[in-house]
């Protein structure tokens, strides 16, 4: 798909996510996700080296926090950071985007926060979905 699509189909995306989520619409998680989709289609075509590609790649990361899709969000960062032409500033601009969604639920749960990454909370969460609660004993 051309970038010229791409950038009209997110930012129709981004528009209908931020009206659903205004409007308290629950299933505003779910065009989030589409919104990091998308973003992620235009992180692949724009090189990491140009300010497109860098804007795709923090907003795929952002729009995957947003959709609640926390696994997501981190596989993402976690590829982008780990991209051979990727800036610092870049590097420095996902750990922050991932911290200010993580850090209101650490406050939330501060005892859990001392002890165990968001990660770890979210492997063992998706662990539970997956498997149940005897899953999480394998």
């Amino acid at each position: 798909m051309e970038t010229d699509t791409l950038n009209t189909l997110v930012t129709d995306a981004i528009w209908r996510a931020e009206e659903l989520e205004t409007r308290g619409i629950p299933s505003a998680s779910l065009a989030w996700a589409e919104v990091s989709s998308i973003e992620e289609d235009l992180a692949k075509a724009h090189p990491v080296s140009g300010v497109q590609g860098r804007i795709a790649r923090r907003g795929a990361v952002r729009a995957a926090l947003k959709a609640g899709d926390y696994s997501r969000a981190y596989a993402l960062a976690d590829g982008y950071l780990g991209e051979e032409n990727a800036p610092e500033s870049l590097k420095t601009a996902l750990r922050e985007i991932v911290e200010e969604y993580t850090q209101p639920i650490a406050g939330r749960f501060p005892y859990a926060s001392r002890h165990h990454s968001l990660r770890e909370a979210q492997g063992l969460a998706d662990r539970l979905r997956a498997g149940g609660a005897f899953g999480l004993a394998a």
